[in-house]
């Protein structure tokens, strides 16, 4: 599959379709970062992660994938100052005499999270879990010049740089094996995948993606120029639970799992297949 350079991605990534129940309320209710969800496994939790109108999927999906190993990151880079403000502690990247190191650097928003923002999660007695939309505005704020929509997208290996303060790799998914994946993923590695956009802005389909691709995207319901959190690759012969049917079937061949950001529209697919749709992983440790 002959796809473009990843650096030509960075405007590619797309929000879902805009909700109309996700428009700006004449009432906003009260919002808190963190609220402990009955289904929750920590008051971070990968469930607590609903992309809306912006293009931040890079951002959210580096989040649910860490949220999956390491919640304790994520809860540690919050402060409430108990003013309506939020101060966002990232990792930026120093070199000094050749050698490279990450420091610390504090960013701090405000305001309510509506309209476009991260949806919010779980309800507590302060309010509407928002720490996912914090996040997200603080990172635009830093490093996309405030620009909050995410109109030109960012790469998942520069989120995890920044949120890990670990150096991130990115591959061809052909470069990683479905044991090699398995791997990373039991290491604690935080681990997304993207794909290429498929079509051009009038809705057709580009000319390298082949017809055996576009019948895999189409099946599948994979985003076109979007991020995905890779949560797991099931072994060949082992059961594993169809959500499209939702019955218990046996992989014929290895199957991995990646979540969607948007909350919804999750892919299982066979790992073969993910391989020829899918344009690049990366990942970094959350240790």
């Amino acid at each position: 599959m002959h796809i473009a350079a990843p650096d030509a991605l960075r405007a590619t990534f797309l929000p879902p379709t805009l909700d109309p129940k996700s428009s700006p309320k004449a009432e906003t209710p009260e919002q808190t970062p963190f609220v402990r969800g009955e289904d929750d496994r920590h008051t971070v939790d990968p469930n607590d992660i609903q992309q809306d109108g912006y293009g931040s999927c890079a951002v959210l999906s580096t989040l649910h994938t860490i949220a999956q190993h390491d919640p304790s990151v994520i809860q540690n880079m919050i402060q409430d100052n108990g003013d309506g403000t939020y101060t966002v502690t990232f990792q930026e990247k120093v070199e000094i005499l050749g050698f490279a190191f990450f420091k610390p650097v504090e960013v701090t928003v405000s305001g309510l999270f509506t309209g476009g923002a991260a949806n919010p999660a779980d309800v507590g007695a302060n309010g509407e879990e928002v720490w996912p939309a914090i996040i997200e505005a603080a990172y635009a704020q830093q490093y996309k010049d405030g620009d909050l929509t995410y109109e030109t997208g960012v790469m998942p290996a520069d989120v995890m740089e920044h949120i890990l303060g670990a150096k991130a790799q990115t591959a061809g998914t052909d470069e990683v094996s479905a044991e090699q994946m398995r791997g990373r993923l039991a290491d604690g590695e935080a681990t997304v995948a993207w794909t290429p956009s498929f079509k051009d802005g009038d809705g057709n389909w580009l000319p390298e993606i082949t017809e055996e691709q576009q019948a895999l995207i189409e099946h599948y319901g994979i985003a076109g120029g979007h991020a995905y959190a890779v949560s797991e690759v099931i072994p060949a012969g082992t059961s594993y639970v169809d959500p499209t049917t939702g019955e218990s079937v046996v992989a014929n061949e290895d199957v991995v799992v990646l979540d969607n950001p948007w909350g919804s529209s999750d892919v299982v697919m066979p790992y073969s297949g993910y391989q020829e749709v899918y344009g690049w992983v990366s990942s970094a440790a959350t240790e």
